[in-house]
């Protein structure tokens, strides 16, 4: 019963008719409590809920414990009668940069006004629907609990059937996001994959196109060992006579695209960042270039020479969708390069001191923050306050960070999968790494010393510093 014992104020109307409904909601809710009405309860209780309420439901759905595969969110997506058949869709996976990707190409599609545009990304970093977008917005809460209540219900069905499992957090999401997308008419879902690929939710899709940015050897306990075996469960996501295109460059890795591109008959393309603009200038907070169709320079404000990377496998993917029949004006392409944004990546905070947010939550994210840093070294010295999960490889990763740091502090993220204190007393602290159990602490302790304060590593960390110095959040 403790579950309902916070629902009077769960649904305050906004005028005196709705909050007499309210009332009597209320006092129904009681009575059917005290009586054990289960089935009016659950009526009752979807009719109160709040968002936060809608989260938390999510969350409790906890990781994927059933079996490896797609036929669980196959089951939930016809028990919602399919709603990812109703639109077209792009699938974007890859190791790194994969969300910046979906970030740019969502903010081109959201000034061609003509068409409704949705993106799925992962994982959040404040607020959970980060995770679902409508042109560019996040879902709104009435289609979120809305969406919730679906989930609800399909996942009733599911737990009967014992072959499957439960519906996991990610799965009741890709669930909920492609359901909203249909009642909101979408035309086009940009969906980002979740883990590896081949049996990641999102891959219950049929993409128009496949984009794999490049492949790196994070998850590799559950990806397998080595690029090659991660490649060919990236892969997974190519379909027959479908475009994939890609960033990778390595020549071993290519060899596999090849030959699964071959086997699906699907042509493969390859980003050359040459082939789509000029570069006229970088500099610390961006890249001013000249793109061939847009009369002005256009300046890309995601840091870092890999997001010109990213930004050709953008534009490379505008203009397959313009092959499909997508109608993406100059204008569009000019508009979304120079509106777009992905927190948390390369972002820089004013303030006393200056900070620097990045997710390098992997080997391959610290080499690129380190390059970024060597070409845009800091003005003071720099005070790093990293934190990473413990099945990273965090030796490496924190060594190649020492060298740039004044200060080192290590922070914990909220996560179950962080470092504990005698671990890290035995991996980081010989290297120099003094501990803190609070991001708070850290950055009181770096607060006093000029200089810059770079914050990296896990995006749970991330997550804690965007709500603790960005005012926009």
């Amino acid at each position: 019963m403790t579950e309902y014992t916070n629902f009077i104020g769960t649904f305050k109307g906004s005028n005196k008719i709705e909050q007499q409904i309210s009332f009597f909601a209320a006092m129904l809710l009681i009575y059917c409590v005290s009586a054990r009405n289960s089935h009016v309860i659950d009526i009752l209780w979807k009719l109160t809920m709040k968002i936060s309420e809608a989260t938390a439901w999510l969350f409790q759905r906890g990781v994927r414990t059933g079996p490896y595969g797609l036929d669980r969110i196959k089951f939930i997506l016809d028990e919602l009668d399919n709603p990812h058949r109703e639109y077209a869709c792009v699938l974007i996976g890859g190791t790194n940069g994969k969300g910046s990707v979906t970030a740019v190409t969502e903010s081109i599609m959201s000034f061609c006004p003509e068409y409704v545009t949705g993106s799925l990304t992962s994982p959040h970093l404040v607020d959970i629907r980060e995770r679902a977008k409508i042109s560019a917005r996040p879902l709104t809460d009435k289609h979120w609990i809305e969406g919730v209540k679906k989930m609800q219900e399909v996942c009733k069905i599911l737990d009967k059937e014992a072959s499957l499992g439960p519906a996991s957090f990610f799965e009741a999401v890709a669930g909920l996001a492609f359901w909203a997308f249909r009642e909101n008419d979408l035309d086009l879902a940009i969906i980002e994959v979740g883990l590896g690929g081949r049996f990641d939710a999102t891959n219950a899709t049929n993409p128009e196109v496949s984009v794999i940015t490049n492949i790196g050897t994070d998850h590799q306990e559950y990806l397998g060992t080595g690029k090659i075996a991660i490649a060919r469960e990236k892969l997974g996501i190519v379909r027959k006579r479908r475009p994939l295109i890609t960033g990778e460059k390595e020549p071993e890795v290519l060899v596999e695209f090849e030959r699964v591109c071959q086997e699906n008959q699907s042509p493969l393309i390859r980003c050359q960042p040459q082939n789509h603009f000029e570069l006229l200038e970088s500099r610390a907070d961006g890249h001013l270039l000249r793109i061939p169709e847009v009369s002005e320079p256009v300046f890309l404000a995601l840091p870092g020479d890999h997001q010109l990377e990213n930004l050709a496998i953008s534009l490379t993917l505008v203009e397959q969708l313009r092959k499909n029949g997508f109608e993406i004006p100059a204008a569009a392409v000019a508009e979304g390069i120079g509106k777009a944004r992905w927190p948390g990546r390369l972002q820089w905070i004013a303030g006393e001191p200056p900070i620097l947010l990045d997710g390098a939550h992997n080997a391959e994210g610290v080499e690129t923050l380190a390059r970024y840093l060597e070409k845009f070294p800091p003005a003071g010295p720099l005070n790093i306050i990293f934190g990473a999960l413990k099945d990273k490889p965090l030796v490496e990763m924190a060594a190649r960070l020492a060298g740039f740091g004044h200060h080192l502090c290590f922070v914990p993220p909220r996560c179950n999968r962080a470092l504990t204190r005698e671990e890290f007393a035995g991996t980081l602290e010989p290297l120099g790494w003094q501990w803190f159990d609070k991001l708070a602490a850290a950055a009181e302790f770096c607060q006093k010393d000029a200089g810059t304060m770079l914050i990296t590593g896990s995006l749970y960390l991330i997550s804690d510093a965007l709500r603790m110095f960005d005012k926009n959040v």
